[in-house]
């Protein structure tokens, strides 16, 4: 009977065990952040050097246009404002664990004027 009864505890300790180690990494799980990815074009060509923010945090965007960050289950707040002064805004809901894309295109007002856009003019006395 003694075996029964040992036999019975040491079951109920090691479910207790188990138990005990999911909450632990659900509790990791909980509180892991979140990723949100941030892209700046501009008529669908990466614009570097963007301003960008997530939350309190801010950085440029490199050459790719992109920028990442890492933070908290929540709401946030993402922006974006170009060298030229065009900016955006939009809010996101984040998940523990998740990965979040959120894609901004200034559209052709964020992409510099290139090439020689002097004219020539020829007057001529008739």
């Amino acid at each position: 009977m003694l075996s029964k009864f040992k036999c019975a505890l040491i079951s109920l300790m090691f479910a207790g065990l188990i138990l005990c180690a999911g909450t632990v990494s659900f509790a990791d799980a909980w509180n892991e952040p979140a990723t949100v990815i941030v892209q700046v074009t501009a008529a669908g060509s990466p614009i570097g050097d963007a301003e960008v923010s997530v939350g309190d945090q801010s950085y440029t965007t490199g050459h790719n246009g992109n920028r990442v960050f890492q933070v908290g289950k929540g709401h946030h707040t993402v922006s974006v404002t170009d060298i030229h002064g065009n900016s955006d805004s939009r809010e996101v809901r984040v998940n523990p664990g998740e990965i979040v894309q959120v894609t901004f295109d200034l559209g052709a007002a964020g992409r510099p004027a290139t090439g020689d856009h002097r004219q020539e003019l020829t007057f001529s006395k008739n």
